[in-house]
Order: structure tokens, then sequence, then C-alpha cells
């Protein structure tokens, strides 16, 4: 018969038989274990609960220092299986593997783990905590990656000893670290919610890091040895010529590890010290374009589905590059009943494949560019079309033109704010008639950074930082200047940064008749704006500060996004 837990801590003095009947009322309250409440309320140590365990189960304890074993050995079991099972192997000797348990009557485990690994299990009781810091450490791609690299190195120095004693060296398995390198790399980005990784020659490693809610990360090094073997790797990945290191290339990669599918596309160019390769991560499992996934607020998501029921009509987006764009217009398609309407799309590059939507890459070689690519697509009998972008006159007044013409035409520009898309399309040379008639609305988006909810604290409001984001004009009564308001602090869960996530901030546009009437009369920006104000449109740094008062970003994260 199994012992209790509470029986064996009263047999070894640790605890009375008062305490401990105390102890499983309040355990049983907070749907803790006994042993966990015991730990946590530092009535024995951990020690303390390993021998109790071990006694309970018979088996013997087993405490896991995470630094000291191998990511590669706990990996020898899937991740999803270790996790529900709640298991990890810590060593291995002869045909024995050591596997240690949060649960060690669960034979089944112990069955099929023996059967995926080939070993004979001996189990060994461990602490669920250290069980789930181990798992955490081993799948984490980045410290993978970073241990794959030394293999690297001791896999080259391997090879040379051998050439030295003349015995042969097998190619397949010289080139086994480097795949697992550039496979780490590559999906440990996809873990990180990475958009994109940097790969820059610099003397004496190779740095590679990742963008992270739009900052960069460093998160290795690559020894200069193996540089060319990485930038070779993902040449071949992405079917480019790995003998051409003085010409830009281009092209995409398609990995799969675990269920997870990722797409990236991967750019190449020479540098002085060798070639830089960025790679744009397309995370195709877990991308949905929708406005119920997009954090758009309510009101807002009423007004865009009001402009996409328009049958003709220009939407511009505008906003700095990485600013979310590409997302808001896709899910403003995808909104869209493409069984009802021809929707089509000229784009550089086709990011990501939308169903019911006709795609066109644009390609100026070609003659596809996006001026021409708009012409061909008009005599497509499209409903909807989305241009790329409008990056000079003659494609600024084709589209002007299609959208005068009876179709609902969605498009983007760089300016800082919704009222700026009138004064960039007269720089285009357009006259304010047309801009008049044909734009129906212009957006402008920024991605704040999401403060960490672990460890955001309560901070003074720097009012300096909100006049600013006014430029002289007088605070909007709806800006609460008492509080609270909150900043970053950092902490292990968001890697030191305090922020942890993005979320975006809108400012819709909607020309209305007086603000069609002021375009046409050429009626300056800061006046277009009082009148959209005046109209309903929420300016991007009221929405922001919104934001920072309900706790979801900081005051200084707003103003560096609307001043940067």
């Amino acid at each position: 018969m199994v012992k209790r837990l509470g029986d064996i801590v009263i047999e070894r003095g640790w605890l009375t038989a008062e305490q401990l009947d105390s102890a499983i009322i309040e355990q049983s309250s907070l749907g803790l274990q006994l042993g966990s409440y015991l730990l946590d309320r530092k009535l024995i140590t951990r020690d303390q609960l390993g021998e109790a365990l071990s006694e309970q189960y018979e088996v013997p304890f087993q405490s896991i220092r995470v630094d000291s074993i191998h990511p590669q050995l706990a990996r020898l079991l899937p991740e999803s299986f270790a996790r529900r099972r709640k298991i990890v192997p810590f060593h291995v000797e002869g045909s024995k593997l050591y596997l240690g348990m949060v649960w060690p009557g669960d034979m089944e485990a112990i069955s099929e783990t023996e059967l995926m690994t080939g070993y004979e299990v001996e189990s060994a009781i461990c602490l669920a905590d250290e069980v789930v810091k181990l798992l955490d450490r081993a799948f984490d791609k980045r410290i993978f990656a970073r241990q794959t690299a030394i293999d690297i190195r001791f896999e080259e120095l391997a090879k040379a000893v051998d050439k030295e004693t003349d015995e042969e060296v097998d190619d397949g398995e010289a080139d086994a670290p480097v795949v697992r390198l550039v496979q780490s790399i590559l999906m440990g980005a996809v873990h990180a919610g990475a958009s994109d990784i940097h790969l820059e020659p610099h003397h004496p490693q190779m740095r590679v890091r990742y963008r992270v809610d739009g900052q960069m990360q460093q998160v290795m090094t690559i020894p200069v040895d193996s540089e060319e073997a990485v930038i070779g790797r993902i040449k071949v990945l992405a079917d480019l010529d790995t003998a051409e290191c003085r010409r830009p290339q281009d092209g995409n990669v398609t990995i799969e590890e675990c269920g997870t599918r990722a797409s990236f596309r991967v750019s190449v160019i020479p540098c002085v010290r060798g070639e830089k390769i960025v790679m744009r991560v397309l995370d195709e499992t877990s991308k949905t374009f929708s406005f119920d996934t997009l954090g758009m607020p309510e009101e807002q998501v009423e007004r865009m589905r009001a402009l996409l029921d328009r049958p003709h009509g220009m939407i511009v987006m505008t906003g700095p590059t990485g600013s979310g764009k590409t997302t808001t217009m896709y899910s403003m398609l995808c909104s869209i009943d493409s069984s009802a309407r021809n929707v089509s799309t000229i784009e550089d590059p086709v990011e990501f494949q939308l169903p019911g939507i006709n795609q066109v890459q644009a390609n100026n070689e070609f003659g596809m560019g996006f001026s021409n690519g708009l012409k061909y697509l008009m005599r497509q009998d499209p409903d909807v079309i989305l241009v790329g972008e409008i990056r000079d006159h003659e494609t600024a007044a084709t589209a002007v033109q299609a959208a005068l013409t009876g179709h609902l035409l969605i498009s983007t520009l760089h300016t800082n704010d919704a009222v700026g898309t009138v004064t960039r399309l007269g720089d285009l040379g357009l006259d304010n008639f047309k801009i008049a008639g044909a734009l129906i609305a212009a957006v402008a988006q920024r991605l704040l950074r999401k403060l960490c909810s672990h460890c955001k604290q309560e901070c003074e409001l720097n009012k300096r930082l909100i006049e600013s984001m006014f430029e002289g004009r007088r605070i909007p009564r709806e800006i609460d200047l008492q509080g609270p308001y909150y900043s970053a602090a950092g902490c292990e869960q968001c890697g030191g940064t305090g922020y942890a996530g993005r979320l975006p901030i809108y400012e819709i546009m909607v020309v209305t008749p007086a603000i069609e009437t002021a375009i046409e009369s050429g009626l300056p920006t800061s006046k277009l704006r009082e009148i959209a104000v005046a109209d309903g449109m929420i300016e991007l740094a009221v929405g922001g500060l919104r934001e920072a008062r309900l706790g979801l970003t900081s005051v200084e994260e707003v103003y560096y996004k609307l001043t940067s």
C-alpha cells in the first residue's frame, strides 16, 4: 500500500499533525497538490519533499540542475509528449536512459519512452518545476541554436583530426550540425514571435539577431569558421546560387517542425565582410486575417466595414514600414465576400496567399510594376483592387481613375498620419478635385509594444511628452491627466525589455462632405485635421493614450512611435 505524503512528513518530524491538517484544508481550497503547497509555503525544503516522494513511490529522487544537462539529451522525446507526461531524460549510460518523472507510477509513459528511444528506462522522481524548467530550456530554439553552434565547432575539429589520421569522413554527418543550427535559428524566430531574422557578417563572429515587437534583439553569434556553411545551407534551402557571392539574391524557404509550418522570404546581399542575410518570417500556422483578431476597437471596425461596403472609391493606408499595414489590408480583403465580388491584388511581394483572392506579383522586369499591373487588372472586370503601394504619379493617377470609374481601391502611402494623405497625393501631382472625388478614407496605423503584465509598474505621468504629441495644440479633454499610468520595468518573462507583444492603434479619416469641400478648397493640413476630429476622427495620439491609460502600453512608447 502506497504511503500518503502527509503521513511521511509527520513520521519524519517535519510537520505536526495540526500543521498538516491546516495545510490540507488550505491546499484543497486552492486546488494545489499537497507537496507543491508545502514547498510554496516553505513548510518543508525541496530536499525534504524529494525524500518524501522517493519513499512514497519507492524510486530514487533526482534533483535536476538545468544548466548541467545537454539540451539534445532532453530532446530525445517529442516536446508535446514530454510536457503532457511531465517527464524528461536527464542521463544516458550504456543502454539505460534515466528518466525524470513527476509521476513515476506512469508505466505507460515509461513503455512509450522505451519504444521511442530504444533505451531501457530507469525512472527517478523529480520535482515538477525542475522538469518544466529543463523542458523550457531544451526546447528554447535560441538556446538550442547556441549549443548547436558549439557542436559545429567540435565537429569541425573532429573532422580535422580525422583528416590528419587519413580516416574517411561522411560528409552528410559533417553537415548535420549546420542543418540543425539553421533549423533552430528559423524555428526559434517563429516561436519567439519575431518578424525578421538578421545574419550579419562581423569580425570575429557572425551576429544573429531577431526583430521582436519591432525591436532588434541579439540571439547568438556564429564563429567565422562556420559562417560559410550556415550561409550555404540557407542558400540551398532558398534555392539560390551557392557559388554567387557578389550579387544580391532573393528566395523563399518553407520548413515544418512538430506540426508548425513556416515560410521565410530570404534576401542575401554582399557586404564588406561577407554576405548579410535577412529573412522575413511568414508564420503560416498562426496568421489569421480578420477584424476579430486585428485588435481594432469596435467603433473603428464598424467604420471600416461601412467603408468596405461602398461600391467605389479609394481607401489609403498610411504609416511607416513595419506598422502592420499589410495585415490590416489583408483583414479588409478577407472581410469582403469574394464569392460575390471580384477581388484582385498586385503586390510586391505577395506575402500570404489569401483564399478567394486573385493575387498578382509585381515585376518591373516584365512590365508588371504597380502602374502597369493596375492597368492590366482594370481589364479583368474587378470590383475590389488592392495596390501594394502608390509610389509615383503614374500609379497615383491610375489609382484615382480606378476609384472614380466604379472600383473600390485599397492602397498604401508613406505619410505620418491620415490627414497627410491629401498632401502626399498632391505632391504626386494630383489635383485637389480628383483627390476629393476619389478618396473616401485615409487610415493611419502604428503598432505599440504592450507592457509586460508581470513587471509593469505605476509611474508619474510625464505631461511634457503628451504636450509634444499634440505639437502645441490644446490637449483634448478626453485625455485623462490624472492616471494611473504605467511604465516598463523588465523581468525574466519579457527578457528584460518590459514589453511583450504589440497592439495596433488607428486614425480613420472618413471623407465627409465637409472634408471633401475642404480638400477641393486646398485648405491646409491643420484645418483638415480640425474638421476630421469634429467629424469623429480619433487621432493616433488619443488612441495611443487611451491604451496607456488602460495600462496596456506606456506613454513613452506612444510618444516614441508617433515622433520617430
